[in-house]
């Protein structure tokens, strides 16, 4: 599916579809994931595919999942990000991940999942309901000469306006490592919480630990923000 055929239906950010062909982006959308592995096993091989994605793993299609990539008009992939529905039940975010943080590890990095821990904060004992994880993010700002001109913002809402169109979401949540997150990229995506010292995975082999924020918004959020201008996001 081509991003206009996307926004067709999604007046209120049709702006997206005219700046992307401005950038000279080219985006499609899908909800087939052995598609999307080869698109990244090419076009990405430094960084395969994370476990929540993974279609030998888990049953994913358009009914619970999609997927967003974006090439440059050379056929360089230069973007990724997707987006499942994740079954929490009636328990709270926190109480799931507790449980359940295992299956949302950093691609491509060896670790020690018994040293790894996830600690719930405030927001996440809270929520509750049909919750969707947003991942994958990715964009290789030097491939299409994409530095510095807040593609990040416009990519990360088009991919939030359609999990709200397609799998209406209570809740968006995300994981952020820290030293990214201390750069700005939550507020630039548009997560409007954040809370810190949720996860650290701990490295194999190695006497130190990656840790991560939960970013998150909630259908309320999501709404408010889908209404704020995004011709200005970018440079």
């Amino acid at each position: 599916m081509s991003i206009h055929d996307v926004f067709l239906r999604w007046p209120l950010l049709s702006e997206a579809a005219k700046i992307l062909h401005e950038q000279k982006m080219i985006v499609t959308v899908g909800h087939d994931f052995n598609e999307y592995n080869r698109i990244v096993t090419q076009g990405r091989p430094h960084q395969p595919v994370s476990l929540p994605f993974r279609a030998d793993t888990h049953n994913l299609s358009k009914l619970n999942a999609f997927w967003v990539c974006g090439h440059t008009q050379s056929g360089q992939l230069a973007h990724t990000q997707a987006v499942r529905l994740v079954e929490v039940g009636e328990q709270s975010l926190g109480s799931y991940l507790r449980r359940s943080f295992r299956q949302f590890p950093p691609a491509g990095v060896p670790l020690d999942m018994a040293a790894s821990r996830y600690q719930a904060g405030p927001g996440a004992k809270r929520i509750k309901g049909r919750l969707c994880y947003h991942g994958e993010m990715w964009l290789d700002e030097d491939a299409g000469n994409y530095r510095g001109r807040g593609m990040s913002s416009v990519l990360s809402r088009m991919g939030f306006a359609i999990a709200l169109r397609d799998l209406n979401p209570d809740f968006i949540f995300a994981f952020m490592v820290r030293s990214v997150a201390f750069k700005g990229l939550a507020e630039r995506a548009g997560f409007m919480h954040t809370e810190p010292a949720s996860l650290s995975w701990k490295l194999a082999d190695k006497d130190r630990a990656i840790e991560a924020f939960t970013a998150y918004l909630s259908r309320e959020d999501l709404r408010y923000l889908l209404r704020v201008r995004i011709d200005d996001l970018v440079h």
